[in-house]
């Protein structure tokens, strides 16, 4: 199965009954889970954090992001791919030049702040700046390239590179991060790098335990779709009981790997 056809099939469809028993509980689940692993600050779930889990408690261990060709490729390629689809950018070799030009500049006409990204393009020497847009525009050219852009805005508005955060209700001691690079839909698309890892599924599964949890009882399963340019495996979930239970365990191996850490 390819990313567009993952995308476009229709969802399974839920028993109403046990799919309400299955989601009107899980706030509360999540927010006893988040108590009883109460840490000096509040919890904030990522699929990341939910793979390095998987890794053993010491791979949970705080280190400072630092924006790298390799953690700003998403971020400037998600920027081109909205130039290439609005029609901004006709390659997207252009398209991540004009990103790369205009965050390198952020914040200098003094109308703003520049953001973390931004200072850090323009500190970059030309050699930098020019690695991290080769690097982004494999990023996108890969996603552009693949995907059946026509077919998909026929199926309705797309959203590109909206990451969804849930908020807990009844702590504030929680958080869990939804992330997508296209969303159709109830359809996401999540691009992972490398190869298909053993977490795959259970990464997958926290982004649709977070859409669930945005939309409630009364909202449809969600679909999430995972695919990995380098290997070319695409990995379809849709949202359902047993997919909620294993979100739910993903965020509590979170929760122990944490509490083990800060123990250590």
């Amino acid at each position: 199965m390819q990313p567009t056809e993952a995308l476009m099939a229709p969802a399974a469809t839920a028993d109403s009954l046990s799919w309400t028993k299955a989601v009107e509980g899980l706030p509360r689940v999540l927010a006893g889970l988040a108590a009883a692993s109460a840490g000096p600050r509040p919890w904030r779930i990522t699929g990341f954090d939910v793979r390095r889990a998987a890794e053993g408690p010491e791979a949970l261990t705080d280190r400072p992001f630092t924006w790298s060709a390799p953690t700003a490729q998403r971020m400037i390629g998600l920027s081109a791919l909205r130039s290439l689809i609005s029609g901004r950018a006709r390659a997207p070799a252009q398209a991540v030049r004009d990103v790369v030009a205009e965050l390198s500049g952020g914040g200098q006409l003094g109308t703003r702040a520049p953001t973390s990204l931004e200072q850090w393009l323009s500190g970059l020497p030309p050699a930098g700046r020019a690695a991290t847009g080769a690097a982004a525009v494999t990023w996108v050219t890969r996603l552009w390239s693949e995907l059946d852009w026509v077919a998909l805005a026929a199926k309705g508005p797309m959203v590109i590179g909206r990451d969804h955060w849930w908020d807990s209700p009844h702590t504030s001691l929680l958080a869990l991060r939804s992330r997508a690079e296209v969303r159709s839909g109830r359809a996401h698309l999540v691009v992972l790098n490398g190869a298909r890892r053993r977490s795959a599924d259970t990464e997958l599964s926290l982004v649709a335990l977070v859409e669930t949890l945005r939309d409630g009882v009364h909202g449809a399963p969600a679909t999430v779709v995972g695919w990995w340019p380098d290997s070319g495996h695409v990995v379809r979930i849709d949202a359902c009981p047993a997919v909620l239970d294993r979100g739910v365990a993903a965020v509590a191996a979170v929760l122990r790997a944490r509490r083990s850490a800060l123990a250590a």
